[in-house]
């Protein structure tokens, strides 16, 4: 048998194509050094046990959350199997969760789900989600204030369903009304909620009322209540759609990172390292469930000052960098794994950018002249605009690895205003250009390979991304 290790080490497609009942069979194997790829590929919001979760209890659950239910219940495999049952396989709304006993303590596991994609016809589609997680000691332990392990112990509430059956993107039109379009560019759904924010996949809205209240509502794609989430000056949504995270100042002064739960209490993660004897304000730049990470950021006068990745499982700072002169911007992908750091401009071409992996900290890209805004949901595009003469301004699409521009517009003469929006788990960007005072408003949808659709939006629109 393969081991995990050359099984990493495998090529990043495999398709193997054999006669079947109902035509060709396809077997897809995504490359393991992306876990938030193969579970867009399968459709699969959050894993739990997440990877690289620790303490994980010796029984317990297996889950699965899915944007919906597939045609077919995945198979899920633990290694190394010896003594390890998995039983009483189940569905807990889109949430497949499988019992799990007989875990050895202190011991590295790997996960293997099957999804097979069949619907019958045609194509054969088999896709291999793999992730790891480490067992604790199986002995009870005495509570204590240390940090607190919290995406070990996270689902989404069992009533809180998204109603659409995929991603949506919003925007609100002159009079306050909310529009929702499939990544298609169609209008599939149209409400009147004030003071929304939509999760990254569109499927619930997060209404935050003008008040100081101790929890802000969640609806569903119908306008529908489904629940509430602690109120956090700072929150932000996690890129399951379904979760929260926070940063909350403490009595002391310091800053705690928190994940709020639909439905469910805050937990704490850990305290934000910021550096003493400065005025930096941890801001979020972003929130993984599908990684298990956080990007915070030191900000000041405006400034970023310093960058932190934080384990979510666990508190531990995986990633910590200083910038002695300050960036004009820092822009995170929604996975934490690239940044864009932006420094100021410079008179040879307008403003230099890096991009960096995390945790890491390679530098992977650099470019100038382009103010980033946003990367695609792999990591791979970035969505800005070009600095400089106004008169000439363009919103970008670029692949930052090639320099090419997969796509652009004239913003001109009157810029106001650039958005973007990545496609959970797809290869488009939505990208928003005001212009003239919000009379113009430009609503693209773009592919990665250049190919482009126009929405037409009243003007005075604004998109909710």
């Amino acid at each position: 048998m393969r081991s995990w290790a050359k099984q990493l080490a495998g090529t990043a497609l495999v398709l193997v194509f054999a006669l079947a009942v109902g035509g060709l069979v396809m077997v897809l194997r995504a490359q393991q050094g992306s876990l938030a790829a193969t579970m867009a590929a399968a459709h699969i919001r959050a894993v739990s046990p997440p990877d690289g979760a620790t303490n994980v209890p010796l029984s317990g659950e297996i889950r699965a959350d899915y944007v919906s239910r597939p045609a077919n219940d995945p198979a899920i495999k633990l290694e190394p199997p010896a003594g390890v049952t998995l039983d009483n396989p189940h569905w807990d709304g889109t949430t497949f969760v499988i019992d799990d006993h007989g875990l050895r303590a202190n011991s590295l596991y790997h996960v293997e789900l099957d999804q097979d994609d069949w619907s019958g016809k045609g194509e054969h589609k088999q896709i291999k989600v793999r992730w790891s997680f480490r067992t604790g000691t199986g002995q009870p332990v005495t509570p204590t204030p240390t940090p607190t392990p919290a995406v070990p112990t996270i689902s989404a509430s069992p009533s809180v369903q998204p109603t659409a059956s995929g991603p949506l993107i919003w925007y609100r039109g002159p009079s306050n009304d909310l529009h929702g379009l499939d990544w298609t560019g169609t209008q599939i759904k149209s409400l009147s909620l004030d003071r929304v924010m939509p999760s990254p996949d569109g499927l619930l809205l997060w209404r935050r009322p003008n008040t100081s209240d101790a929890t802000n509502s969640v609806y569903d794609g119908d306008g529908k209540a489904v629940g509430s989430v602690p109120a956090d000056p700072t929150m932000m949504w996690a890129d399951d759609g379904r979760t929260f995270c926070g940063v909350a100042k403490t009595s002391t002064g310091s800053y705690d990172l928190e994940i709020l739960r639909i439905n469910g209490p805050r937990v704490r993660v850990g305290t934000i390292g910021i550096t003493p004897g400065t005025n930096q304000v941890p801001v979020l730049g972003a929130c993984s469930i599908l990684t298990g990470r956080a990007v915070v950021i030191g900000q000041s006068s405006g400034y970023t000052w310093s960058v932190t990745m934080i384990s979510l499982s666990d508190g531990s700072v995986l990633y910590q960098h200083n910038y002695p002169n300050p960036l004009a911007r820092l822009v995170a992908s929604h996975d934490g794994q690239y940044i864009a750091e932006q420094y100021g401009s410079n008179t040879s071409g307008g403003p230099a950018t890096l991009v960096r992996q995390l945790p890491s900290g390679t530098t992977v890209g650099q470019f100038s002249g382009i103010v980033v805004q946003g990367f695609s949901w792999d990591g791979s595009l970035v969505v800005g605009y070009t600095s400089g003469d106004l008169s000439v301004q363009e919103a970008q699409v670029m692949r930052y690895h090639t320099h090419e521009i997969v796509w652009h517009q004239c913003t001109c003469p009157h810029p106001h205003g650039l958005f973007a929006l990545p496609q959970p788990g797809g290869s488009k960007v939505a990208v928003v250009a005001i212009t003239d005072d919000g009379l113009h408003v430009l609503f693209t949808i773009v592919d990665a390979n250049g190919t482009s659709k126009s929405v037409p939006v009243a003007a005075q629109s604004l998109p909710l991304f």
